[in-house]
């Protein structure tokens, strides 16, 4: 795994929403440990995170509210980690490009198109979806488009430690490693649990589409 460590874009304006997504999440996953101490978090799990096979059963409604509060859930330390320190490196530049609301809608959008892609690749699956990381790729999606190259110092394990790359080189990179495993995926005759890899591709697809949109709109002001 490559992880980022920071880029070569000045912090210089608070960014709210992202500070915002980020302590929002990191409360819902202390009320998560809380829920787990009781034996309830799978019930939790089923009750709010967005579970495929349900899309057929349920109103538009409950899906839609399924879909966003399963941006907020995640399996454990790690994968909250993971997602808000991705979140904390590439959603500042972003957001003081964007401004907040444009954000917030960034990253609620690409966080549908990431549900969205994992149904159309597991529509009857019934096992919970849950992690900001659709909505977290939608973001990675804007800063490529945004910041192709901005430097982003990446610790890469047991080949270089530290490497500064190009925000495009590391961004298609990840892109590359998620449509990989993704289509490694597919291959499988059941998805069982795991990653959900198609969330990530949809996410990031999305977002970056849809700062063309509003990066566009920018221009013609």
């Amino acid at each position: 795994m490559i992880l980022p460590l920071f880029d070569s874009k000045p912090r210089n304006v608070i960014a709210p929403v992202t500070l915002t997504v980020i302590v929002g999440n990191m409360i819902l996953f202390a009320f998560q440990m809380l829920l787990a101490r009781e034996g309830r978090l799978e019930a939790f799990f089923y009750e709010y995170a967005f579970i495929p096979a349900s899309v057929h059963e349920q109103p538009l409604s409950e899906t839609t509210t399924s879909v966003f509060t399963s941006m907020f859930l995640h399996a454990n330390l790690l994968h909250l980690g993971v997602n808000l320190w991705f979140l904390f490196i590439f959603g500042p530049p972003v957001e003081n490009r964007l401004g907040s609301l444009r954000t917030l809608l960034l990253y609620t959008i690409s966080g549908f198109g990431a549900a969205a892609a994992q149904f159309a690749v597991a529509p009857m699956s019934e096992i919970p979806m849950i992690g900001a990381s659709g909505a977290v790729a939608g973001v990675l999606g804007g800063y490529l488009l945004l910041f192709p190259f901005a430097m982003v110092v990446t610790l890469v394990p047991w080949i270089i430690p530290l490497i500064p790359v190009p925000a495009f080189v590391f961004l298609l990179l990840w892109f590359g490693l998620q449509f990989t495993m993704g289509m490694s995926q597919l291959m499988q005759t059941e998805i069982t649990g795991g990653i959900a890899w198609w969330a990530h591709i949809g996410g990031f697809i999305v977002g970056f589409c849809l700062t063309i949109v509003i990066r566009g709109r920018d221009r013609k002001r």
